[in-house]
């Protein structure tokens, strides 16, 4: 079994630094391998394209990047429940489809759930990336895509 991780982000172990080295090096993988999270000589991370080579900023360092994660999935967590899927037959499809056509389909009314709104949770992620990592939210950053989808509520 795949263990899943957050925005396909899996960081490695984390290893004792040698201060002489000035290099780059291998900390974590996105998607597998697709990408790779680099820890820059100064202590930066950041997402490089193995095949261009091309390396987007992600964060100060490991510590505020492992701090975005633990910000996104508490985020994420603090959220309702996501529904259900629905089976219907074939005859319950068409005549909801039916109804549908005919406007007689109303929204459901979701049930009362435990997690904040998606505003509340929104400030909370927005406040604690900031304090997190200010350099980070910025809309240049390799992050933007991700806060873009929870503003949107998209997450």
């Amino acid at each position: 079994m795949r263990e899943e991780h957050l925005f396909g982000i899996r960081l490695y172990l984390v290893t004792a630094r040698d201060n002489v080295d000035s290099g780059a090096r291998e900390i974590g993988t996105v998607h597998d391998g697709e990408f790779l999270v680099m820890e820059n000589g100064d202590g930066t991370t950041s997402v490089c394209d193995p095949a261009t080579g091309a390396c987007f900023p992600l964060n100060r360092d490991r510590r505020a990047t492992e701090g975005f994660l633990e910000a996104f999935a508490e985020y994420l967590s603090s959220g309702p429940s996501a529904p259900t899927p629905v089976t219907m037959t074939a005859e319950q499809a068409a005549e909801r489809l039916r109804a549908f056509r005919e406007g007689r389909v109303r929204p459901r009314v979701p049930p009362a759930d435990k997690g904040l709104s998606h505003r509340a949770r929104l400030r909370k992620l927005r406040k604690r990336l900031h304090a997190i990592d200010s350099t980070a939210t910025g809309p240049d950053s390799w992050w933007s895509g991700v806060i873009e989808e929870a503003e949107n509520d998209l997450l």
